[in-house]
């Protein structure tokens, strides 16, 4: 689904129907940036995460022509390096353009797009049927984590200077998706739960 808070960028979000009954996979695959990845593209500061948003939603939202069109490309064809002469059906209701998402990954300076290629070729590998024509990009879901981590004491979990605020999860730059964001939540509990029967 689109889930874009500007005009001109493009962001897309997964979801799943309460049913779960949906013929499509709700699935997708995260490359992990660091503050290094920031500063070697020059994008500086503490925002230098949200400028290489921006830049690959920005990218985005024109590969796929306007409308909250998302450009999209067939796994095979990604990894190939080609760009989708079809595509499937998918639950994108806005449609898609058929698009070389490499320009569009890496339109911050940072190379996204090599690790992502990667990651398929190997789960091509690992679990056979993984890698198929069927299977599509649809691109791009930039805010699986918050591009501004606040920082918080690696002790406690209690924010920098801010005694009983723990910052936590995907909001808060410490989680990649639901599971992880889970994980992070319970450890902070614990560490919430130990301060108070200090």
């Amino acid at each position: 689904m689109p889930a874009s808070t500007e005009p001109s960028e493009l962001v897309v979000n997964g979801m799943s129907l309460a049913r779960r009954d949906s013929p499509f996979a709700n699935s997708g695959f995260v490359v992990a940036l660091d503050p290094g990845d920031f500063e070697r593209s020059g994008h500086k500061g503490p925002l230098g995460g949200v400028e290489i948003q921006r830049a690959i939603e920005r990218a985005a939202f024109a590969a796929g022509g306007g409308a909250l069109r998302a450009p999209a490309v067939r796994a095979t064809d990604f990894v190939r390096g080609v760009v989708s002469a079809t595509l499937p059906d998918t639950s994108y209701i806005p449609g898609l353009a058929s698009a070389d998402l490499v320009p569009v990954l890496n339109a911050s300076g940072v190379d996204v797009a090599s690790p992502l290629a990667e990651a398929l070729r190997i789960f091509g590998r690992r679990m056979r049927g993984y890698l198929t024509d069927d299977a599509v990009l649809v691109g791009v879901e930039s805010r699986t984590s918050a591009p501004v981590r606040v920082l918080r004491d690696a002790r406690t979990l209690e924010a920098h200077g801010l005694a009983g605020l723990y910052p936590a999860g995907e909001g808060a730059g410490y989680a990649g998706g639901i599971v992880s964001a889970a994980l992070d939540g319970m450890r902070v509990a614990r560490a919430v739960l130990q301060a108070r029967s200090a």
